[in-house]
């Protein structure tokens, strides 16, 4: 090659000897033959299929021009990964030399040299002694898209096929023979396009590393993965060719501006990082000043990338950027987010199939009403669970309080089981799997004694060693291990329905109808009081994330005003309720003609700052509430039959779940099975409700308690466990029934919590077994609505 196009890519150093450069070959009849060498001349004085120089040509998104020429391609493998389109001059006659994978770079980069095989060119497609070779050339097919633009542009066909040259071998090629089947459609009445379907397999097949399946595949279709100037731009910007990438945007079909910009500014930030990685200050602070600045983006992204120059050391600028550096992985995040901006049918997004297949995959459980094994799926059937592995049935009946239960708790390991009561006692159940066996274990471990009034709630600290029981305004701290009570905490001189501690454990917060927030450490110290809030808190919780505090609760002031001739305005709550969907009441008047009916609120708190970051007002008795293992839902009880989910995030609404009877009773929902795929709720008739999450599908009612079940929670540990607790005094686990019979667990001891004995027996066993023929218990009311 002549000196002139011996030039190698910037920080590239020419490392192919002399000697292991191979020379192409073509098929030509039964037996190789050497091709002629391409020309050694100059681009500008060569003959070109494409005048690719001093700009980018754009495709013609509507009416893609046909290739016209032929190419030799050498290497079946991942030779025909970088094919490329080339644009033709009408009547001008078709090249007969190779156009190498430096041709395609010299095109986005006019100071680069064209020899084919100096190191700068991408390795991987050099041609190989054992290659299987054979002649091929690019077209296009209009109109194919796989649904997606990725940009301004319509995803016309940007995809290459490959066709065999007819003058030598017109349908073999060795021992691969073209397969054309009719039609475009993988079969007759399929909708799926049948390259679209054969290029995701080519990727998954290169992914997986089966590169000779993939050449036979390429060769046997007519269709290859991606073209040639695709790989020249992933490969650019793998190698940090910087000048190659932002050129090859436009090559690639992405043509809005706003696009434009934002993958410009990406490849400068990323070329600005290493350059200060490399120390070389000079040359990132052109590209700050020259190539970032001028994007105008906002003041304190451009002042933290300026700050970035203060770096001690490489260590210290990847861990202030938040940054792995060049040998990292943020080459390919780059690409991955570049390749936002590239239409979809021109560069495949990654894993394309794979990804396809997890939506089919997520959708299929999605529907699935009783889904409770997320490991159970195949490609081979559709997914199905069965009713039989759901928690339908009462396995064990815990029988000690001496009073109405109204919570029942799991701890996080899922191992024991806190129920508060009217008796104004804790109960701590240790529930274990016999070993080797589907059967429970289920014992009662401590009674903790000291409140002088009915429970109210009861938490447990994130390591499980500590737990929090309220009745009225009074708040205990025991120590679970030894049953001691630790301290009394009697800050709060109202019920005290809130408590939740903190996700790390350093502490927990209280909530109180005297509108208090109070924040203690672990030792039951005062930390922080709230300036008092807008609501008499009627429940509390923390997002697990730590982050934020919900609460509900009746307003403080009520906001319903009245005109001059005596009528009730409707009030901000009365439009919120509507447009939530529910139904609101006809507002009892006193004689000032004020409504009688207070307003509740929902409200989402910052922890750190103590701030409102916004709240909702709804009509009717909010009884509780519950976060998502997400931090993004709360579950909300409402009186008047329905539960709520509200999103964090925006404030909205965003399910109601429907079927279960109005009710005056404080009833404690849940989430339940795998990812939080259910929704469960007591209520005041006896029963527990299920709806499906997702669709809000009621599909279970369960029947057991003889009166109202006032909470019910779902086992952390085991998939297909809850428990609920009633008025009637006891508790109930629930599960799958095996082999279709009832677990016939013996009874361990039973604990009268009257006057302290703990004595064996039989009868009134704390463990009972069940009659299996439940009959619905009638409907009944309690008399307060918060406990």
């Amino acid at each position: 090659m002549g000196s002139e196009s011996s030039q190698a890519l910037p920080g590239i150093s020419s490392s192919i000897p002399q000697s292991s450069r191979i020379r192409p070959y073509a098929a030509v009849g039964p037996t190789w033959t050497p091709l002629p060498r391409a020309s050694t001349e100059p681009p500008h004085k060569r003959r070109r299929t494409d005048n690719f120089r001093g700009s980018i040509p754009p495709f013609d998104s509507e009416n893609h021009i046909q290739a016209t020429s032929r190419h030799q391609l050498v290497g079946s493998g991942e030779a025909a990964e970088a094919m490329r389109l080339t644009q033709t001059d009408d009547g001008a006659e078709p090249p007969s030399t190779t156009q190498s994978m430096q041709d395609v770079i010299n095109e986005l980069n006019p100071t680069m040299g064209s020899d084919p095989y100096s190191s700068s060119s991408p390795s991987r497609i050099m041609p190989s002694a054992e290659d299987q070779f054979v002649a091929v050339k690019n077209v296009h097919a209009k109109g194919l898209s796989n649904g997606s633009t990725n940009g301004s542009v319509t995803n016309g066909s940007l995809s290459p096929r490959i066709e065999f040259n007819s003058e030598h071998n017109p349908r073999r090629v060795g021992t691969i023979t073209r397969v054309s089947p009719p039609g475009t459609t993988l079969y007759p009445g399929s909708a799926t396009n049948r390259e679209q379907f054969v290029r995701l397999v080519l990727q998954a097949l290169k992914d997986i590393g089966y590169s000779e399946s993939a050449s036979v595949l390429e060769a046997e279709s007519g269709f290859s993965f991606e073209t040639t100037r695709v790989t020249a731009f992933r490969n650019a910007v793998m190698e940090g060719n910087w000048a190659v990438a932002q050129k090859g945007l436009l090559a690639l079909g992405v043509r809005d501006e706003d696009s434009l910009r934002a993958a410009h500014f990406l490849i400068n930030q990323q070329k600005y990082l290493e350059y200060l990685e490399n120390n070389q200050s000079t040359e990132a602070l052109l590209t700050l000043r020259q190539e970032i600045a001028p994007f105008d983006i906002e003041p304190a992204r451009l002042n933290h990338l300026s700050s970035l120059i203060m770096s001690r050391n490489p260590d210290d600028l990847r861990r202030r950027a938040s940054w792995d550096g060049a040998r990292g992985n943020s080459r390919r995040i780059l690409l991955d987010r570049l390749q936002q901006f590239v239409p979809s049918s021109t560069m495949v997004p990654p894993r394309r199939l794979d990804t396809l297949l997890e939506q089919a995959r997520e959708y299929q459980q999605h529907m699935c009403e009783y889904h409770m094994n997320p490991h159970d799926s195949s490609l081979y059937h559709d997914h199905l669970c069965s009713r039989a592995q759901f928690p339908t049935t009462t396995t064990h009946i815990l029988e000690g309080h001496a009073d109405e239960v109204w919570q029942v708790q799991w701890s996080h390991r899922g191992d024991r089981l806190a129920s508060s009561s009217k008796d104004q006692t804790v109960i701590i159940w240790k529930i274990a799997r016999v070993s080797n066996s589907i059967e429970l274990d289920c014992t009662l471990e401590k009674v903790l004694r000291g409140h002088i009034y009915p429970l109210n709630a009861i938490a447990w600290s994130p390591d499980d060693k500590l737990l929090l029981s309220s009745g009225e305004h009074e708040v205990k701290l025991w120590d679970v291990e030894s049953g001691r009570c630790i301290k009394t905490l009697t800050e709060h001189h109202h019920l005290v329905n809130g408590l939740c501690w903190l996700s790390n454990g350093e502490g927990f917060i209280t909530g109180s109808m005297d509108r208090k927030v109070i924040h203690w450490d672990a030792a039951g110290e005062v930390t922080l009081i709230w300036p008092l809030v807008d609501i008499r808190i009627s429940g509390l919780a923390i997002t697990p994330n730590g982050q934020q505090l919900v609460a509900i609760g009746l307003l403080a002031h009520p906001v319903t005003t009245v005109d001059e001739s005596g009528t009730s305005i409707v009030n901000q709550a009365t439009v919120l309720q509507v447009s939530a969907g529910v139904q609101p009441t006809a507002e009892p008047r006193s004689n000032n003609g004020n409504s009688a009916d207070m307003e509740r609120r929902v409200v989402l708190y910052d922890i750190a700052s103590g701030q409102e970051l916004w709240s909702q007002a709804l009509w009717g008795e909010l009884q509780s509430v519950k976060i998502s293992d997400d931090s993004r839902f709360a579950l909300i009880n409402h009186s008047q039959g329905d539960v709520m989910l509200w999103d964090l995030p925006s404030g909205r609404l965003a399910q109601r779940y429907l079927g279960r009877p109005k009710g005056a009773s404080y009833v404690r929902s849940c989430f339940g099975g795998a990812d939080s795929r259910f929704i469960l709720s007591g209520s005041d008739d006896g029963r527990i409700y299920i709806w499906n999450r997702r669709t809000s599908t009621l599909f279970e009612i369960l029947s057991g308690h003889e009166s109202g079940v006032n909470s019910v929670d779902w086992c952390p540990r085991e998939n297909a466990i809850f428990a609920s607790c009633g008025d009637d005094g006891t508790i109930r686990i629930w599960g799958p029934e095996p082999n279709g019979f009832l677990v016939d667990a013996s009874p361990v001891f039973s604990q009268d919590v009257s006057n302290g004995d703990i004595h064996n027996g039989k009868d009134d066993g704390v463990l009972t077994t069940l009659d299996r023929h439940l009959t619905p218990p009638p409907t009944t009311a309690k008399d307060s609505p918060l406990r």
